[in-house]
């Protein structure tokens, strides 16, 4: 029987539906393989274990629509039938759904040898008891459904039209969460199906769709193929909302369910799928954006909008075929209204919860955003720039520290350099300067490369950039997942945030109701003069690593004792590569530097150095070593490690945060890590929060393999230079500035620069 099988997901899933279809290959290898995308694209995956469908191909009724009405669970599994309907008109004979977040482990053989004139496969969320009125409960199942249809297993039947039809009717407009009115989105829909179509089969084999609801009645047992489940082989475990930055919990849906409480070869399981997934891109795909999360103007959709909108024929019908045009529509959603000394009772609560914060963030997220912004309303740090109309000319102003050695500077001047790639008029207005007529905006648009915590300052010092610019854009940068609390009224002047990675993109996007955009840096590693590791005391001929880093950006996170650890963990005895540690500003932290050569003294072939050098130089360093190393705890974005990159360098560098924007398995060397929640404070960094531990003994691996084996060296380089060079040249990054630009409607028609045209022209 020609058999398809699905899943859907939306860009930040699919490192979880990679985990699906590679177990489906395993066992199931003669099924044709299929992922519905529902939103944007991240680029062409060739060589996944199944083909992409974008949610376009999909024949939905007024799809914008239909997009806009639901939320991003709700869509996902509202198209459900209309992805059967598709696999179907190809000709297949069985179609069969599986969740993303499922692994199957063995062949799944009661679906493969199907009763006779079998036509639905549902699967019962329980085959037994459970005690208790605490979620999960019976009670609690029966409100979501008595199937779960994160499995489907559907055979072309004489029912079949009729099955879809009436399955895609009451899904076009009542795929909802409403527990009060009995609907939970696709799922409760399907309770009817046995009394309505013929020869529905219930399979109760308790190897199918194991989950957190049903632990309680069944035992795993075994591992690897010999894995069972009350005696059954185990077919397909399905981690409903199992997170692996939480590794510990079992489901984000049952509080207080731990792994130690489910038995070991269930613990085991667990364990292993969260090691699959962070090697499985993890990091990047889960801040991946939401195509139907924003409205045309790059403003958020709250879900408040979609209730509102599917609740009003009036509004629907003056929003037209596109409600995504019309965020002018739901605005006023978002006004409060705050009494002076409601206000100040509220930040005197909010303060006293922040100084219990370890106990505040054992609180789901969503809560704690409620509170924060029911407490703050909002707390203006800084005035929000009165709207003008500017009659300057199109083009970007670009303020920054232009002229300091520091990541943030460099992020001006690389913002000016993509601009001028790609035919952008620019003007950088350096912070720095002490000359006025140097601060003054020439174009209507401005660009602040200034972190959220200095914004305040930066607009004490020039008011009239903000009031002058038609339309302010941040570009800020911030290396853990969460912004502080404190920063979050920075965002006020601005009219949106530009976030050079996605990791960025995630912690800012909590915290704001502004569009914060994913906007990546432009790298170019150009004006190199020669400087070679011998010059700070490497002996000629060593295979060389490079350590480098700033101590103004705290040495913690930057972890350069994690380097020099994983190196002597690599390369323990006898002659051996180098490591070059190179810090900057060590004369700002005179204690700290020393600290570090005390450290470091007596370890063999490491070699630390406090030399400035000039930008040239520093290129030149990382022209002529043979590999970086970064086991850092977190990274806003990893500026030198992509600088590295795109000179074809082997980077070892933890797998977690900023730098896998552009880091992956097949272009570089990511480092498992596992997260820890920081018991202290490190400057900015507070207690509570999460960074990465990378794992020392894999870094080694790591480094080691790099030395050994040249072909892989080779192979990583040149993809690492391949992968910067097409998505995070200057080039690249102009066009997305162009792109963001006009589609705001900020760039007129005007004459491409001579580097521009150079481009075009070749």
């Amino acid at each position: 029987m020609k058999t398809a099988v699905f899943s859907i997901i939306s860009p930040n899933y699919r490192y979880r539906a990679r985990l699906l279809m590679e177990s489906l290959r395993e066992h199931q290898p003669e099924w044709e393989r299929f992922v519905l995308i529902v939103g944007d694209e991240a680029g062409s995956r060739d060589h996944e274990a199944f083909t992409s469908i974008p949610i376009g191909d999909l024949s939905l009724p007024n799809a914008r629509q239909f997009y806009f009405r639901y939320t991003l669970l709700e869509l996902n599994t509202a198209v459900k039938p209309w992805m059967f309907a598709l696999l179907f008109a190809r000709g297949f004979d069985r179609v069969v759904y599986l969740d993303p977040d499922i692994v199957v482990y063995s062949a799944l053989v009661e679906v493969d040898s199907p009763a006779p004139d079998s036509f639905l496969v549902l699967t019962p969320h329980l085959t037994g008891f459970i005690s208790g009125e605490n979620h999960p409960s019976e009670r609690t199942i029966l409100q979501a459904g008595t199937f779960n249809l994160g499995f489907l297993a559907v055979t072309r039947h004489e029912a079949l039209s009729r099955f879809l039809s009436w399955w895609q009717e009451k899904l076009e407009f009542q795929c909802v969460i409403d527990l009060e009115r009995g609907i939970f989105v696709d799922q409760k829909w399907m309770d009817l199906a046995p009394s309505l179509f013929p020869d529905v089969r219930i399979l109760r084999h308790e190897g199918y769709n194991v989950a957190y609801w049903n632990l309680e009645h069944r035992t795993i047992a075994g591992e690897g193929r010999d894995t069972t489940v009350n005696g059954q082989a185990l077919r397909f475990l399905h981690f409903s909302g199992f997170d692996p930055e939480f590794p510990r919990d079992v489901s984000r849906h049952v509080n207080g369910l731990k792994l130690d409480k489910i038995g070991v070869a269930a613990a085991s399981l667990y364990r292993n799928y969260a090691a699959a997934l962070r090697t499985s891109g993890a990091p990047l795909s889960r801040h991946a954006p939401y195509a139907f999360g924003v409205f045309s103007d790059g403003a958020p959709v709250p879900d408040a909008a979609r209730i509102a909108y599917r609740n009003s024929p009036s509004l629907q019908a003056a929003c037209g075929e596109d409600p995504f045009q019309h965020a002018e529509k739901f605005r006023g959603m978002y006004d409060r209204s705050r009494n002076p000394r409601a206000a100040r009772v509220a930040v005197e609560t909010y303060t006293l919860l922040s100084r219990a914060r370890p106990l505040v963030r054992l609180m789901p997220r969503s809560l704690r955003s409620a509170m924060r912004e029911f407490l703050l309303g909002r707390r203006d740090a800084v005035p929000a720039a009165p709207r003008v109309e500017s009659q300057l000319p199109a083009g970007l102003n670009i303020v920054g520290y232009v002229t300091r050695d520091t990541g943030v500077g460099e992020s001006a001047r690389l913002c000016a350099n993509a601009c001028d790639a790609a035919g952008v008029p620019n003007h950088l207005i350096d912070v720095d300067r002490r000359d006025g007529l140097a601060k003054q905006a020439v174009y209507r648009t401005t660009i602040h490369h200034v972190n959220a915590d200095q914004v305040p300052a930066v607009y004490r010092e020039i008011p009239h950039i903000f009031t002058s610019s038609g339309y302010n854009i941040g570009c800020w940068h911030w290396e853990l997942p969460e912004l502080p609390d404190e920063w979050i009224a920075s965002a006020e002047p601005f009219d949106e945030i530009w976030a050079p990675s996605a990791f960025i993109q995630s912690a800012i996007s909590a915290s704001v109701t502004i569009p914060v955009v994913h906007m990546p840096h432009g790298i170019e590693v150009a004006n190199r003069e020669a400087c070679a590791p011998e010059e700070f005391g490497v002996p000629k001929g060593r295979f060389t690593f490079l350590c480098m880093f700033d101590l103004s950006s705290i040495p913690a996170r930057k972890n350069p004792e994690g380097a020099v650890e994983a190196f002597r963990r690599a390369f323990p005895t006898g002659s051996s590569p180098a490591l070059l540690i190179k810090v900057g500003h060590a004369e700002a932290h005179p204690e700290v530097y020393q600290q570090l050569a005390k450290q470091f003294r007596d370890v063999p072939n490491v070699y630390l150095t406090d030399r400035m050098l000039t930008r040239a130089r520093v290129n030149g360093l990382l022209s002529s070593v043979d590999g970086i190393v970064s086991l850092h705890r977190s990274e806003g974005f990893g500026l030198i490690l992509a600088e590295a990159m795109s000179l074809g360098k082997p980077v070892i560098a933890t797998g977690w945060s900023g730098n896998m924007d552009f880091m992956n398995a097949g272009n570089s060397c990511p480092v498992a890590y596992e997260l820890v929640t920081l018991d202290r404070d490190y400057l900015s960094y507070r207690a509570g929060q999460r960074w990465a531990e990378p794992d020392i003994d894999h870094a080694a691996y790591l480094l080691r393999r790099v030395v050994e084996n040249a072909a892989y060296r080779k192979r990583i380089g040149e993809r690492a230079r391949a992968t910067i060079r097409s998505e995070f040249s200057p080039a690249a990054a102009g066009r997305r500035y162009r792109e963001r630009l006009a589609r705001l409607g900020l760039l007129d028609r005007f004459a491409l620069p001579s580097r521009a045209r150079e481009a075009a022209g070749r």
